[in-house]
């Protein structure tokens, strides 16, 4: 009986999975017909997994068209969800197969947007030169999830930002070591005629929506913004975008100002966008700090610490 009770239980996730898999190929193509064909499945059998998905969530999550299917709201919502869930599975099951080798010779990292690399990738390429043997697991996520990725042991170290509050509580059981500090400015597109000033008064930034980046939704990043944007009266106006790309692309398009991070962002972008400090810029610091275990003590680890704070010395 156990042993039936746990080959159900495996169906059902396996279940689960394709059900999500087959979510985001719909949304991706907008009809039932197209997944079926390229997934050599019958179109009611699309229909009938959707209608599943439905009820179990209890919610409506596509308006059934006659041509085209599109997505609720709710389903909108979803969406997001589900990536993030079928990317994690994916990403966890590469990692399972890729390694056969002693835990010493792992090192699992992580990062919380694209602008770390110029502080991450020169440390980790100097450790594998060092250590040829060495294996890398590299992750990016939203501030939440790495650290608690890195409290319950799956990342040992993970870059994170002290921006307007502190990454990590005083009774956590994580370190956060300074890594690199800097100003947070603002990007404006050189069409805009206040990409000539040198400071952004605060009255300039109602002038359009304000974005960040990050790759996952997260609270703590808006957090951290409008504590350390005080002066924001409307908390709509900032919005979250999920490609440093798709940013980039607004902002030089003048299509909404972003906060980026002064001394990480690629100079090939100044030729579009000029990044200015705001008015009152004392509030506007940043560090860019390494979480880890208070406890954890790989050498490994020490080395990558100290590869990250001498290149961030360099930059500076």
């Amino acid at each position: 009986m156990v042993r039936q009770a746990n080959q159900s239980c495996g169906w059902s996730r396996k279940n689960d999975l394709d059900r999500l898999q087959t979510f985001l190929k719909v949304v991706q193509y907008g009809s039932f017909q197209q997944v079926a064909a390229r997934e050599y499945r019958s179109q009611r059998t699309v229909s009938k997994q959707m209608t599943q998905l439905e009820n179990e969530l209890k919610v409506t999550l596509f308006d059934r068209g006659q041509n085209r299917i599109q997505l609720t709201p709710q389903g909108r919502l979803f969406w997001a969800s589900a990536q993030d869930i079928v990317n994690n599975y994916t990403t966890a099951l590469t990692e399972l197969r890729q390694f056969n080798v002693p835990t010493d010779q792992i090192l699992r990292v992580g990062y919380f947007s694209a602008f770390e690399q110029r502080l991450l990738l020169p440390a980790l390429y100097d450790l594998k030169q060092q250590h040829s043997e060495l294996q890398l697991v590299v992750r990016q996520g939203s501030n939440e999830h790495l650290a608690q990725q890195v409290a319950d042991g799956s990342l040992d170290l993970a870059l994170s930002i002290n921006y307007g509050r502190p990454t990590v509580t005083p009774e956590s059981q994580l370190t956060a070591v300074p890594i690199y500090h800097n100003q947070m400015v603002i990007g404006v597109s050189r069409l805009n005629p206040l990409s000539r000033l040198s400071q952004l008064p605060p009255s300039a930034l109602a002038t359009l929506p304000i974005l960040y980046y990050s790759p996952e939704s997260s609270t703590f990043l808006l957090e951290s913004f409008l504590a350390s944007a005080p002066f924001i009266q409307d908390y709509e106006q900032i919005r979250r975008v999920s490609s440093a790309e798709q940013m980039h692309l607004l902002v030089a398009l003048n299509q909404a100002l972003a906060f980026y991070p002064a001394g990480l962002v690629p100079t090939e972008h100044d030729e579009q966008v000029a990044y200015l400090p705001i008015t009152d810029a004392a509030q506007q610091g940043y560090d860019i700090v390494a979480l880890l275990k208070s406890n954890r003590s790989r050498p490994l680890i020490a080395k990558l610490v100290q590869r990250l704070k001498a290149n961030a010395k360099s930059d500076e």
